[in-house]
């Protein structure tokens, strides 16, 4: 696997100009448009540092944005390549506030390697790497774990996935059938811990498709299957790609992975191994010393701190990431 590509999508909800346009849209979400799903926390240059020290194997990092370009950016790296929203994205669909029509239509990019790697402004790579921990042999990496979802209606991000499942579970609605196909991939050693809870759901007597556990982290995906999946689903994806914010009547990008799983169209890994997701809520030592340590491959920092604490935990999480990645990336001026 040479020719494995990273797109990061990024927005900077501190910008004047996007929050004047963004509010122009603002009355007409029916959910989501809150800004804490748009603020910056200045730690983007740190995800930059992080691929050129511990992923150099990527060839090229495709940054997705509405228009926007740090300062601090050297736009002439010849593996950066900047990627605005019209580039790519129907222009029916914008202008565009959800992440949902950004993802979901990433295999239109021009250039675009058939095999890559979805990076959220909020992942970070801490330690070294390899290709081999996102594909292999051509398929990516990934862990089936059967997990049925609490229904929340008041929770958009559940009522989504549980989008996903109705979706895919229509192609797969005999269990029977795709346990027997899958058992190998379903009860695999390399799941570790996992293996063991795999086989307590897969002894159970359930019937039909009840979900499949969604890490949220770095996943890898292959331009093929966004273009089959169009195929299949058009209406929904272009109904989906039709909201600017997101909404409980969408799907996500995640209907494609679960697509390649429930085809067996993976190689079993431990994925969790890989890395880290942290929740971001207060002011917690124990966040910063996670960054300084570079004891995981990868980190997840998912914002849900209060407005009165936003600035000075991003400040600590900032010196964090200066101590563990101190020198400028060839990605930056």
């Amino acid at each position: 696997m040479s020719d494995i590509d990273l797109i990061i999508y990024w927005v900077d909800g501190n910008d004047p100009e996007w929050q004047k346009k963004k509010a122009s849209y603002t009355p007409g979400a029916t959910c989501d448009a809150a800004s804490n799903r748009y603020r910056d926390m200045g730690t983007l240059k740190y995800f930059f540092r992080g691929v050129e020290k511990f992923a150099p194997w990527a060839r090229k990092v495709f940054f997705v944005t509405d228009g926007q370009i740090p300062e601090w950016m050297d736009t002439g790296n010849p593996r950066l390549t900047i990627v605005d929203h019209k580039d790519y994205i129907p222009e029916k669909y914008l202008p565009v506030f959800s992440s949902h029509p950004i993802e979901l239509n990433f295999h239109r990019i021009e250039g675009l390697s058939e095999h890559f790697v979805v990076i959220n402004d909020d992942f970070f790579f801490t330690a070294p790497s390899a290709p081999e921990d996102f594909f292999q042999n051509g398929l990516p990496v990934d862990i089936m774990t059967e997990m049925p979802l609490q229904y929340k209606t008041n929770h958009v991000y559940n009522r989504i996935l549980f989008n996903n499942y109705d979706t895919i579970g229509k192609y797969f609605p005999d269990r029977k059938e795709y346990k027997k196909r899958l058992k190998n991939k379903m009860l695999s050693p390399k799941y570790g811990a996992y293996f063991f809870y795999n086989l307590i759901t897969y002894m159970l007597p359930y019937s039909g498709f009840w979900g499949v556990h969604t890490p949220h982290f770095m996943r890898p995906y292959r331009k093929t299957d966004f273009i089959k999946m169009w195929e299949m689903e058009g209406e929904l994806l272009d109904r989906t790609c039709s909201s600017r914010f997101r909404s409980e009547n969408d799907v996500s990008i995640y209907l494609i992975r679960l697509w390649n799983i429930m085809n067996g169209d993976f190689v079993p890994g431990n994925i969790f191994k890989m890395g880290h997701a942290i929740v971001l809520k207060k002011d917690d030592p124990g966040i910063y010393s996670e960054i300084r340590s570079g004891k995981h491959k990868m980190l997840c920092l998912n914002d849900e701190l209060s407005d009165s604490d936003f600035d000075a935990v991003s400040a600590k999480i900032c010196s964090a990431f200066e101590d563990l990645l101190p020198e400028k990336s060839g990605f930056e001026k």
